[in-house]
């Protein structure tokens, strides 16, 4: 295995320096063999993420779904997981009212506020664009003004998505959190919203770039508002979105298994051929300084994200 990664990694480092660049197939044919193991072998969260991930790709769709009717019967009543459950099969479902069945258990679940995966729920609501507004406006009022932190931020989301209006205005309160509030939990997944929601203008990003660029490293959130910067560029000084680029993967051999994954993301949005030497080195489970077990579920959850990384990138570099 290792041979085959220094000539693959070889060949993507020599076609780099031509145009256009190229991920080679071999390494392609190793990515999707790659997430269809891991839906196959594994369970809960890693299954979710590489049935996500094949569907997001066109891929097996048919067979996600399949997978997933299975593990709804097994797991429709288990707490957190059955919202993964249902997030999967509305991505896969094409009739409309199957479709809207699959949104509407999650819809409900939001919207009991005895439910223990109300967190889940929330931010399944906002990956799929529904705010739960109209439908429960008390249980979404309630909370915003939850004493848990992460369900107030999840559902700001998913609120963004009852109109432009409040889409633009909670814009602005994620970039605000995403610098100033107290809880680094809630910076995080500022950051992560708006890399995301991926709508920042020119000006906006100028600003969130050059703040992210003065985030200390010593406070763990650099990077996560680096990879936010980087992902939801759209135009604009390209010298600063490559800095940006280049310190989010200079140290990635020091990376654990969730910053790896995080890094896989974010080169899955705006990566390029040259970046299938890390995300191949991420697929075979390789440089990591024993910072996690490759064997394990993060290590498979790592090679899933690589794996996606690695196909978004390729089909971007054949159009």
């Amino acid at each position: 295995m290792k041979l085959f990664v220094a000539i693959c990694t070889l060949s993507i480092l020599n076609l780099s320096c031509m145009q256009p660049c190229k991920v080679q197939d071999p390494l392609k044919e190793q990515a999707l063999t790659e997430l269809r193991t891991v839906l196959k072998n594994n369970a809960m969260w890693v299954k979710v993420h590489a049935a996500e991930y094949l569907v997001w790709l066109h891929q097996d769709i048919n067979d996600v779904q399949k997978v997933y009717e299975e593990e709804y019967r097994q797991y429709q009543n288990e707490p957190k997981y059955r919202i993964g459950i249902s997030r999967v099969l509305y991505q896969t479902e094409t009739d409309p009212a199957k479709k809207k069945a699959c949104l509407d258990k999650v819809l409900t679940i939001f919207g009991d506020t005895t439910s223990p995966d109300r967190i889940h729920a929330a931010e399944t609501l906002a990956k799929l664009k529904t705010s739960p507004a109209v439908l429960y406006p008390q249980a979404t009022d309630a909370s915003l003004k939850d004493t848990s932190r992460i369900l107030q931020t999840y559902t700001l989301w998913a609120t963004s998505y009852t109109s432009k209006e409040v889409e633009e205005k909670n814009k602005q309160e994620f970039i605000r959190m995403a610098f100033e509030d107290a809880d680094p939990i809630i910076r995080k997944i500022s950051a992560y919203v708006l890399l995301k929601s991926k709508d920042l203008t020119p000006g906006e990003w100028e600003s969130f770039a050059a703040k992210a660029l003065e985030e200390p490293a010593s406070g763990g959130l650099r990077n996560n508002l680096l990879q936010a910067a980087f992902v939801t560029y759209t135009g604009g000084d390209e010298t600063i979105h490559q800095k940006i680029k280049t310190e989010i993967t200079s140290n990635w051999k020091q990376f654990n298994a969730g910053e790896r994954i995080e890094l896989a993301q974010a080169l899955a949005e705006k990566g390029g051929c040259k970046d299938a030497v890390i995300l191949a080195a991420f697929l075979n489970n390789e440089e990591n300084n024993n910072l996690y077990d490759a064997q394990s579920p993060s290590g498979a959850d790592v090679r899933a994200a690589a794996a996606y990384a690695i196909l978004k990138i390729a089909g971007r570099a054949s159009k």
